[in-house]
């Protein structure tokens, strides 16, 4: 086991939160990001421990920033869950890596986007850094909507209760910045590959082209007529 791991348990174990902080703020960054990593894991064990060890990943995260190499592992529902509090504070959620991605990126483009949960928080929590991150564009010029438009390989039909939450975060971010239809062209070719490579038909029935249809201002047709 790595030294700043047993040193964790050991301060956990004696409950010595100052001193936890502490060692923590002397780690180096892969060191901070090993022990947030550890944290996490330990939460999924027990629904008992979990807002315990959510509590820590909090403290830490404040007393020193989000480290910009956790972003793209914040990509699930499960890790979006944990470290909400900690992306709450100090405008973390639009923080943006190298790529000029934040989390909603990551989370937009992975297995299963969390498209209700990121609409409640927006709907029930002060989250106006969530709003903003929605709007953010990475170094390609996609906002996180358009990365999984473009980007994501899941093609199964959302269910309907994360359609719906897809479509209001749409609207809620293109209240804020309008769809950028230069983008059009390559989100489309882009899908295209990824059908093709699925053996996927492509046609206007397919719900990813009516999605696209609906954030960019067209119909399911016209998408698929300018493919």
């Amino acid at each position: 086991m790595k030294a700043h791991i047993s040193s964790l348990i050991q301060y956990l174990t004696n409950k010595d939160f100052s001193g936890l902080l502490t060692h923590y703020q002397r780690c180096d960054v892969h060191q901070q990001i090993d022990i947030l990593a550890f944290v996490y894991q330990q939460s999924l064990k027990s629904l008992s421990v979990f807002e315990f060890y959510q509590h820590i990943a909090t403290k830490l995260i404040q007393s020193n920033g989000l480290p910009e190499l956790i972003i793209q592992q914040i990509n699930t529902a499960d890790a979006l869950s944990f470290f909400t509090p900690a992306l709450q504070c100090d405008s973390h959620f639009s923080k943006t890596n190298e790529l000029k991605r934040n989390v909603v990126h990551y989370l937009l483009a992975g297995d299963t986007p969390p498209f209700n949960y990121l609409r409640s928080l927006l709907l029930f929590e002060s989250n106006e850094h969530l709003a903003q991150a929605l709007c953010q564009r990475d170094c390609k010029n996609l906002t996180p909507i358009e990365v999984y438009l473009r980007i994501n390989k899941q093609f199964s039909p959302l269910a309907p209760h994360e359609f719906n939450a897809l479509l209001a975060l749409m609207e809620a971010e293109q209240t804020f910045n309008p769809a950028n239809r230069h983008n059009l062209t390559d989100t489309l070719k882009q899908v295209a590959k990824h059908l093709q490579q699925q053996v996927l038909i492509l046609d206007d029935q397919i719900e990813r082209i009516g999605l696209i249809g609906a954030y960019y201002g067209l119909t399911a047709k016209q998408v698929y007529q300018a493919i």
